[in-house]
């Protein structure tokens, strides 16, 4: 019996192991279209993020995105200027989460999204100067929803 036990104890260990532990840390913002966005970011392997406006998130303390809040009509002039612009290359877009997001690249210098956040009247914008994939890293661990 004493066995029996052991065993069922270092397999639940065993598969706590294999699973995983995923963190997350979030922050409620009250925005000036009068929404409260939460924000939520997965935060294994370093990665935080600040309370601040405009929000941060870093990977074991060093700067990769920073992000802000817009209202849906300057949401609808940053995807004008995007599409408009030679400068500006489009990675993707697509829908995640409860988010319509435009993901592109400006003069190979930036990556950035631009996210509309379903059911609300808030969009936001986040920045990345490191790279496509720091960008991509943080947004896959981003998720926002309205209140």
């Amino acid at each position: 019996m004493y066995k029996r036990i052991r065993k069922l104890i270092l397999l639940i260990i065993l598969s706590f192991f294999i699973t995983g532990c995923k963190n997350y840390r979030s922050f409620i913002y009250k925005v000036e279209s009068g929404d409260r966005i939460r924000i939520e970011l997965e935060t294994s392997n370093g990665y935080d993020i600040d309370g601040d406006l405009p929000f941060t998130i870093k990977k074991d303390n060093e700067k990769l995105c920073q992000g802000t809040f817009i209202n849906l009509e300057d949401y609808d002039k940053y995807v004008k200027m995007v599409n408009d612009e030679n400068i500006n290359k489009i990675i993707t877009n697509g829908n995640k989460n409860g988010m319509t997001y435009l993901f592109y690249n400006h003069n190979n210098e930036e990556w950035n999204y631009i996210i509309k956040i379903n059911d609300s009247k808030t969009a936001v914008l986040i920045g990345n100067v490191i790279s496509q994939d720091s960008a991509e890293q943080c947004f896959n661990r981003l998720s926002m929803n309205v209140e």
